[in-house]
């Protein structure tokens, strides 16, 4: 029987390294796992002017095409407009999405649009964004307070110098998601009820956008990648074993 293969999608201002405890579990699962940068995040130096959300859609695209059967797709914070939108491109090549606090606008909606509407939002509160160059950056004294307060120390200290600053273009962009495409892919949500930049209140209304399979809540902050992998790790895999 061939091993579940998990393709983990980062957030934004983050790179595949905030899933660094995450992967080991899964693996020690024996699952396959895959945690790439998107362009212009984590190790790529895509240039800002050059990102969009086809960018990023382009990049997973074509990891998928390269692997043999069909992923779990999981996508935390702004990853959760890319797995839709690829799930809208190859839903062949996806066996389950799965947000975690995960942004899920419907068709038509972008990431900011909703994300200005959280009106609790502490990244709505302190994100800096810089219209003329492109980019959104958090203001420095905040980055804890908005995505680690749960976190031990040591990973906050490591995370933060590894925050780069975050394209606008993806973010601004609206969804094309039709019934044909994204509607057949199976769906499931990782709520975080202690999120302080995705409130509880925004991914309920995620949740309440399309039809769920599932969903699991997790007591923990917008980076349950590090303030609680090994539960986040047991959802993950209660998840995707669903049929």
């Amino acid at each position: 029987m061939a091993a579940t293969q998990f393709v983990l999608i980062h957030g934004a201002w983050h790179g595949g390294w905030c899933w660094e405890k995450v992967r080991p579990l899964l693996e020690k699962a024996a699952c396959e796992v895959y945690t790439p940068d998107l362009p212009g995040l984590g190790d790529d130096i895509t240039p800002i002017q050059e990102i969009s959300l086809a960018t990023y859609v382009d990049s997973i695209v074509t990891l998928l095409g390269a692997l043999p059967s069909p992923v779990v797709l999981a996508g935390h914070s702004m990853g959760g407009i890319v797995i839709s939108a690829v799930a809208e491109q190859v839903p062949e090549k996806i066996s389950t999405l799965i947000y975690v606090t995960g942004h899920s606008p419907k068709d038509g909606e972008s990431l900011l649009q909703n994300s200005l509407e959280d009106r609790d939002s502490l990244l709505r509160a302190h994100r800096q964004i810089h219209k003329d160059e492109g980019y959104a950056l958090i203001a420095a004294d905040k980055v804890k307070e908005c995505f680690y307060h749960l976190c031990a120390d040591a990973d906050v200290a490591k995370a933060i110098p590894r925050l780069k600053p975050q394209a606008l273009a993806p973010m601004l962009t609206a969804l094309s998601l039709s019934k044909e495409n994204y509607g057949r892919v199976r769906r499931c949500y990782i709520k975080c009820s202690e999120d302080r930049a995705i409130t509880p209140c925004l991914q309920q209304r995620y949740m309440d956008n399309f039809p769920l399979q599932d969903s699991v809540t997790l007591k923990s902050d917008h980076s349950p990648f590090y303030s609680c992998p090994e539960e986040l790790v047991e959802a993950l895999l209660k998840l995707q074993a669903l049929k």
